[in-house]
């Protein structure tokens, strides 16, 4: 390797950076594992029936309240801040700073999750206009149970924005796995009694255990008092921040509830479909983008806080090829394996071989968007960290439009497909114009290198692609699924990951060789 494609790989990702990620990774990874134990669970006792149907449009409510007022957007918002008050060496106003954002996410929570108990009927009507009558009541029913859920995560998302600020990743590694474990409870166990309101239980004993895990590692506790709030001029610049990003989750839930309404009007069983396809494309976009990306941020906001901006251009660049690197032959994976990855996870008890096509179906047209949101996730942190949250809104905004066009136009061409289809090209054109932005303040490098990499990558998963197929076409029979069909999948994923590196190394891929050289560095 020359002299200058070492420099090139050094600068590519920090220490601090890897080891945050190897931590948030192996969470993300257990996450996943008892996310698709928790998916298996409720498919098995559901499949996609109207009550699996009732179950997602239930959950879409809560969850866009939750990720509206404390996601992703409180920990974007709340990071950067905290890292200029822990700059001016100043504890109490730390205490100050969290104890203040704590108190109004809680209580604007609490007041959003009261209207949409309230409103939980119409709701329901307006997101799934589709459903029967009876769907749609029962999903009102699960929906004021969830209602709790966004309340009890605010806190969640202000203890772990608090802890990944002062580089302490083990305890927020542990929120989701703990919650998982909560929903598996309420699909073995309460489902089995209750129905979709028991599922709706085991999601609340969830998110309780997600906020216990977090809670303690506080030390010292915020001053929690009201009056720490608005009054507080740190407490406002979070807002500020907080408030074009919010606009930007806002976006992102309307194309999550877009889909959803449009899914609706398919026909039943078409929500619970795109549901699992999504969650399904979500795996590796967990594992190879999202845990690099919250691991990046503090230190991305650390490097723009202190005027370093060679290095943090360097930096974003860096987790941006290595996130290609990764998720490209994932997508490639998904779109050649989508029957038999659906089949061998999910097709048992009430979910039949045409769950298992429907499914199928909505996987490979998500998958082939994987790269854009891989890239959206890298991409959207360095405007964090640049305290910069409108560029992303307006693009997101423009993305959103161009969505809901193609996802409407695509669905009554193609059907299920077609509306994931139309989510892939907008998030591909957003990660598109994401980059350019970026490159032109400065805080991206995209020249040579980086367009060399990325060729690397895609060449290297086609070649990977090309033998899966042949593998998967001369050797997967369609039929009854068991312990050989387990092994089959085995096989084709084993041989996916040797051909993938086996060209990846023989190209002299950058990616990879500094990946390789972290790990040995780390046993």
């Amino acid at each position: 390797m020359s002299e200058r494609s070492a420099d090139r790989a050094g600068d590519a990702l920090g220490g601090g950076i890897f080891a945050a990620a190897s931590i948030v990774l192996a969470s993300v990874a257990v996450s996943r594992v008892l996310g698709f134990v928790r998916q298996a669970a409720i498919n098995a006792h559901f499949g996609v029936s109207p009550e699996a149907d009732a179950w997602y449009a239930a959950f879409r409510v809560p969850d866009t309240i939750f990720m509206l007022l404390a996601g992703g957007a409180l920990v974007s918002a709340l990071i950067p801040v905290y890292a200029d008050v822990k700059a001016r060496n100043d504890p109490e106003a730390l205490r100050r700073l969290v104890g203040g954002v704590a108190w109004l996410v809680f209580l604007a929570s609490a007041a959003a999750a009261a209207v949409g108990a309230l409103l939980a009927e119409p709701l329901m009507a307006a997101i799934a206009p589709g459903f029967a009558p009876s769907t749609r009541a029962l999903a009102a029913d699960a929906s004021r149970w969830l209602m709790l859920s966004p309340v009890v995560l605010a806190l969640s998302a202000v203890a772990k924005a608090s802890l990944q600020s002062e580089r302490r990743f083990v305890r927020p590694a542990l929120g989701p796995i703990v919650y998982n474990l909560g929903i598996i409870v309420g699909a073995l166990v309460l489902a089995r009694l209750f129905g979709v309101r028991g599922l709706a239980w085991g999601a609340l004993i969830g998110v309780v255990l997600h906020l216990a895990v977090q809670a303690p590692g506080l030390k010292p506790w915020p001053a929690a008092r009201i009056s720490h709030g608005l009054g507080n001029p740190d407490v406002r610049r979070v807002i500020a921040l907080m408030l074009p990003r919010l606009l930007g989750v806002a976006v992102l839930q309307a194309s999550l509830v877009y889909v959803n309404i449009l899914a609706s009007l398919q026909g039943p069983s078409t929500v619970a479909a795109i549901n699992n396809g999504f969650l399904l494309m979500l795996l590796p976009l967990g594992l190879f983008a999202m845990a690099l990306g919250e691991a990046a941020l503090p230190e991305l906001a650390s490097r723009w806080a202190e005027r370093d901006r060679r290095v943090f251009a360097a930096r974003v660049s860096g987790v941006a090829r290595h996130v290609v690197f990764l998720n490209v032959p994932a997508a490639v994976v998904l779109i050649v394996l989508a029957e038999p990855l659906v089949a061998v996870l999910f097709q048992r008890g009430a979910f039949d071989a045409r769950a298992t096509e429907l499914t199928a179906d909505a996987l490979r047209f998500f998958s082939l968007g994987l790269v854009g949101h891989a890239a959206v996730e890298i991409l959207v942190r360095g405007f964090y960290a640049m305290q910069d949250t409108r560029t992303p809104v307006a693009i997101a905004a423009l993305a959103l439009l161009l969505h809901a066009l193609l996802s409407w136009m695509f669905g009554q061409w193609m059907g299920l497909a077609g509306i994931a289809l139309g989510l892939s090209v907008g998030v591909l054109l957003e990660a598109l114009a994401l980059g350019e932005v970026l490159r032109r303040r400065g805080g991206l490098r995209m020249g040579e290198p980086e367009a060399a990499a990325a060729a690397l990558s895609l060449s290297a998963a086609l070649m990977m692609g090309l033998l899966v197929a042949v593998l998967r076409v001369t050797t997967w029979s369609d039929g009854e699924i068991g312990a050989g069909s387990a092994l089959l999948l085995a096989a084709y994923l084993a041989a996916a990951a040797l051909s993938y590196l086996g060209v990846a190394a023989l190209l002299e891929s950058q990616e990879l060789a500094e990946l390789t050289r972290r790990l040995r560095r780390r046993r």
